[in-house]
């Protein structure tokens, strides 16, 4: 570990989690046994081979061997470093991070983040107060249709149309101005006044998946270009992470079948009023990997429903592009075309809300959104078209990790192209089959090897070892790391599995004990003790029998002092035991 945050306070949080809890908020596990199971959300899983130990607070993958503790797991899953890992798990104890006395980096980007999220908080109190005293921003918002009920839920605000009427109304303190001015809430332009660049704007606040606010967007009411801007990026908000709406979708339904993203603010909010409770939208940024990252974790199922102009309809290909390589046989996109010149606010105001969701229940499939966008400008007469076609499509058809969707896309552009047969194209899977077996590596199952992963992966075995006297001389290749991981262990007689790798986390022996944790050993559990302790005695007997092979062949040649002999008796008794 880092030494940024104290062991025992990452030991007290494992302790206090359980990896079980954590992860079913993400993916739904099933218990089998005393374990629980699922498809992995690391690879393209068709059968659940992801296994999750309650005992251990330990997960691990038999299709693709990820594994490790509650903090690895959000570290990978929610992409996230160690030290927002370890906030998130503080975050759900409702616990503060105690860092050690040293200043680090990081310890001040934990403090800084707590400031932006008390700054934002108060702020955003504000601006909702400013909307019910400013008429023309009200006006606005209740002339597009807004309904207070739907200012209130998504928190809208106002922002004045300079700081100072909007300081003096609310009585904003030199304190909380300077604080506002330092984390680059406000600004001061050149003239040396100060300013806010959402002045004259609609505010929408952005919030995190705890219902933080973590950031703002802005809508003018005026003709001031650019329309609609975002705050700038912070240590809590990165435009290219964050879902707008998500956090309101999600205090309806944890996990919703849908998720449709639309372009705009005002469209996730009409949407939302008018009973679609699953909207959200990217900022009116470009999608990145990362937003489609997060809207697979919360879905299966994910809509793009853009503007019906030609930047819309560019923006959905564009999206699709984006996605393909996240599509699995149980993650995929769908389409809504919407009409030309018309978005989702303006079309759910003239059709209504069961048009509208006829609209998404037939939402073209991704495959029928491909090709009837992949063949524009296509003459199929022509060879040459057919041929840049495939150069076209190919590319980004094998960019999908699933074989069976890959496959099927394969068949239509055959077919379409009229260039394989059956036979061929059944010569050209198979080939493809066996191109893309994966060669797994199996360490020997040496004694030691056993011997460490049992241990790592049943911690408590360490009251089994009465004295390590017998072991410390042992010239057995792994013993100083067994001897470490045991004086570890009988420090800590509650640490599981999860615990004493994140004991280890940045040691030097942190990939081998990773390794070793997920051997599978064959051992049923009733005989783990007998095993582990049988073990010990094996490699106890192979270093006496080191030993007599040494004094045996020092006899031979320059024979045996009375303490030799002596030693070499006891080891011919205690070896014939």
């Amino acid at each position: 570990m880092s030494g940024k945050i104290p062991k025992y306070f990452i030991n007290d949080l494992l302790f206090r989690t359980n990896i079980i809890d954590v992860i079913n908020t993400r993916i739904k596990l099933k218990k089998i046994g005393k374990n629980y199971q699922t498809n992995c959300p690391f690879h393209n899983d068709k059968t659940p081979s992801f296994t999750v130990s309650y005992e251990k607070q330990f997960y691990y993958c038999f299709g693709c061997n990820t594994h490790g503790n509650v903090i690895d797991f959000l570290i990978n899953y929610e992409n996230l470093n160690f030290l927002e890992s370890i906030e998130e798990l503080s975050l759900i104890h409702g616990l503060s991070i105690p860092f050690e006395k040293n200043v680090t980096s990081k310890k001040n980007d934990y403090f800084i983040k707590q400031k932006l999220y008390l700054l934002t908080d108060q702020i955003s109190k504000l601006y909702q107060k400013n909307l019910i005293l400013n008429s023309a921003a009200y006006e606005y918002l209740t002339r597009r249709g807004v309904s207070k009920n739907m200012m209130k839920f998504f928190c809208i605000g106002f922002a004045s149309f300079t700081w100072d009427l909007f300081s003096k109304q609310f009585n904003i303190k030199k304190e909380l101005e300077i604080e506002l001015l330092n984390n680059k809430i406000i600004s001061i332009n050149k003239k040396k006044k100060i300013y806010d660049p959402f002045q004259g704007r609609i505010i929408f606040p952005i919030h995190d998946k705890y219902g933080k606010t973590i950031g703002f967007g802005g809508r003018t009411i005026q003709k001031t270009l650019p329309k609609y801007i975002n705050s700038t990026e912070t240590n809590i908000f990165y435009k290219g992470k964050q879902i707008y709406g998500l956090y309101q979708v999600k205090k309806k339904e944890l996990q919703p079948k849908y998720l449709l993203v639309v372009e705009g603010y005002i469209d996730v909010i009409m949407l939302t009023q008018n009973k679609i409770d699953y909207v959200v939208s990217s900022l009116g940024t470009s999608i990145t990997k990362e937003h489609i990252k997060i809207l697979f974790r919360n879905t299966d199922t994910v809509i793009y429903c853009y503007d019906g102009d030609e930047a819309g309809r560019n923006a959905a290909w564009r999206n699709l592009k984006i996605t393909l390589p996240y599509i699995s046989d149980k993650k995929t996109v769908k389409f809504v075309i919407l009409p030309e010149n018309e978005d989702p606010d303006s079309i759910i105001k003239k059709e209504g809300a069961k048009n509208f969701q006829l609209r998404i229940k037939y939402a073209l499939t991704m495959s029928k959104f491909f090709f009837k966008n992949i063949l524009k400008g296509i003459d199929l007469s022509s060879n040459d078209d057919k041929f840049y076609l495939s150069v076209r499509a190919l590319p980004l058809i094998n960019s999908i990790p699933s074989d069976t969707i890959r496959i099927y896309l394969r068949q239509i552009l055959a077919r379409i192209i009229g260039i394989l047969d059956d036979y061929q194209f059944e010569k050209f899977l198979h080939q493809q089959k066996q191109n893309n077996k994966i060669v797994q590596y199996k360490s020997k199952p040496t004694l030691m090897r056993t011997l460490i992963g049992l241990l790592i992966q049943n911690p408590n075995l360490s009251n089994l070892v009465t004295s390590t006297k017998k072991l410390k001389n042992s010239k057995t290749k792994g013993i100083p790391i067994f001897l470490e991981i045991l004086k570890t262990c009988l420090k800590n007689p509650n640490f599981n599995t999860g615990q004493l790798l994140e004991f280890y986390r940045n040691s030097k022996i942190i990939n081998i004990l990773k390794t070793l944790s997920t051997l599978d050993h064959m051992i049923v559990e009733e005989k783990i003790k007998h095993v582990f302790l049988d073990l010990l005695k094996s490699i106890y007997k192979k270093d006496l029998e080191k030993r007599q092979e040494y004094l045996i062949a020092k006899e031979r040649i320059h024979g045996l002092t009375i303490n030799e002999k002596k030693e070499i008796w006891s080891i011919n008794k205690t070896i014939k035991k």
